[in-house]
């Protein structure tokens, strides 16, 4: 009796740990930073955590483009960050762009306009589709700031 519930023990934690584990593409740290964090720099884990906590649901909205989102980045915080193919997991949005599997993430522009009351920022995410390379806005639910205390390293 013993070994029967030691072996349907160990089957359903094997069960429960295979079910645990996720197969969403995991997010590389980009290769280019544009970002303004004064005495501070930026935290790259930061960037990923807000890229993470889109709600794939693209928002109504036309991104304004570089010349007016580069001095919000510069003036008030945040970070345009751009990735080499970028694999992202969002089935709601890759719909909606025609793409089927994961979306290519090329670049994401984060600002530190937040929502504090409902507890979101607006993110613009550049994506490669097979009309060529689309930007949507999304709501990211990860507030923290992109830049961390210390000095900046070369």
């Amino acid at each position: 009796m013993r070994q029967v519930v030691f072996r349907f023990r160990v089957l359903a934690l094997a069960l429960l740990a295979t079910g645990c584990v996720s197969s969403a593409p995991r997010l590389y740290l980009p290769y280019e930073l544009e970002a303004n964090c004064e005495s501070r720099s930026v935290k790259q884990t930061a960037i990923n955590s807000i890229v993470a906590s889109i709600d794939d649901t693209i928002r109504p909205g036309t991104y304004p483009g570089d010349a007016v989102m580069r001095p919000i980045v510069h003036r008030g915080g945040g970070v345009i960050a751009r990735w080499h193919d970028q694999p992202l997991r969002a089935p709601d949005t890759a719909k909606a762009l025609g793409v089927n599997g994961d979306l290519i993430l090329r670049r994401a522009v984060i600002t530190n306009q937040i929502n504090v009351a409902q507890h979101w920022r607006p993110v613009w995410l550049t994506f490669a589709t097979p009309r060529g390379d689309v930007t949507v806005l999304e709501r990211a639910y990860d507030i923290q700031d992109v830049c961390i205390e210390g000095t900046r390293q070369a």
